[in-house]
Parts: structure tokens; C-alpha cells; sequence
């Protein structure tokens, strides 16, 4: 850090300011230093975060940041509350009506965060895509060659497949993280020597 800090100095014109005295240079030089400076502790702010993972995979890993709405249930609770993150700690969060670690909740609502969701929902429109294609070449076909709307038999039965596939898949949804068994709630605070809660 201090090698990186030294050559930003260097060769922003900072180092030859006392003898050129080029005041542009200094002013430069004293620029990039700062946004370097603002960066590197804009991306330590930015480390702290809560996660909820599945065993030791961490392609399905949703995380949760400061500003964001958590839609949770407390262990005990049969209603859920919605509430914002405002801080996040190592051992607990900061809402906008509670304070709460992670050990209390029982499930989190995860239907517009979990990225499978969107997923599903894309390979869903993707389905009645198809088979709006295969219709409308159906129509065309049909249009062209006989003068009338008609459609093969096998054309109508993949279109058929394909909205009935797109439905069932717009159907199936990712709702709730439950805080059980494999299923981990940690918070991660990455600027200071804490470990992860769980």
C-alpha cells in the first residue's frame, strides 16, 4: 500500500513540485491522492453485509446491505415484519423499528431478491415466446400455402408444451430462506477483526 501511495506521489507531479514549481502539478498530484484515499475507505464501508447461504454453496448466497428492506420472522413469531437495514454490526442489525441478530430469525422472505427467481421468470417468458413464434410462423404458413388460418396438429401441441411450461415456471418460486439445518444467516464485517455471526 505504502509502494502504491509512494508512485501515485511520484508521478502525479507532486514529487517535482519543489523544483519546477508548477503549482498545477502539486494540485494535481494532492487530487489523486485523495481519490485514492476516498476510495480505498469507500470500499472498506462497503464490506459490511449479511448473507443468508445453503451449506457451503455460494452460488445461491443472497446478501443483504445497509439500506436494504428485510422482510423477516422472528423464531416464535407466525406473521413476518418488513423493516430497513440501517447499520449493520458484528453481532447484530440496526432496523428501522428493532435490533435484531441473526440467531432470532426464523425464515426471511426472499421472493424479490433471490436472483433464481429471476431465473426461473426470464426462462418462463422465454417459453411463451416460443410458442408465440411457432403460432405466428403457423399463421404466416398457413396464410401463404392455403389462403386460411390453419395450424399442423404438432405445431399446436408444442405451442401447448411451451405456454404450459412457461406457466408452470412462473409458477415455481424461491419464497422463504428458513434458518434451519444447513441453511446459515451470517453477518459479514469485514473492517474489523470480527468474526462472521451466525
Amino acid at each position: 500500500m505504502k509502494i502504491l501511495a509512494f508512485l501515485v506521489f511520484k508521478n502525479s507531479g507532486f514529487w517535482s513540485w519543489g523544483r519546477s514549481g508548477n503549482l498545477r502539478h502539486m494540485l494535481k498530484g494532492v487530487g489523486i491522492v485523495f481519490l485514492l484515499f476516498f476510495s480505498i475507505i469507500a470500499q472498506v464501508e462497503a464490506q459490511r453485509f449479511m448473507i443468508l447461504q445453503k451449506g457451503a454453496n455460494q452460488k445461491t448466497r443472497i446478501k443483504f446491505e445497509e439500506g436494504d428492506v428485510l422482510v423477516y420472522q422472528l423464531k416464535g413469531n407466525d406473521f413476518f415484519i418488513s423493516d430497513r437495514i440501517l447499520e449493520i454490526h458484528p453481532d447484530f442489525l440496526v432496523l428501522t423499528e428493532n435490533i435484531i441478530r441473526p440467531e432470532d430469525i426464523a425464515r426471511v422472505d426472499i421472493e424479490n431478491r433471490d436472483e433464481r427467481n429471476r431465473t426461473l421468470q426470464n426462462l418462463s417468458w422465454l417459453m411463451y415466446a416460443g410458442a408465440g413464434t411457432l403460432l405466428t410462423a403457423e399463421t404466416i404458413n398457413g396464410l401463404y400455402h392455403e389462403k386460411k388460418l390453419t395450424y399442423s396438429g404438432g405445431g399446436l401441441v408444442i405451442s401447448g408444451s411451451l405456454i404450459a411450461t412457461g406457466y408452470i415456471l412462473s409458477r415455481v418460486k424461491y419464497r422463504h430462506f428458513k434458518h434451519e439445518k444447513r441453511n446459515k444467516i451470517q453477518i459479514i464485517y469485514l473492517d474489523d477483526d470480527s468474526e462472521p455471526t451466525e
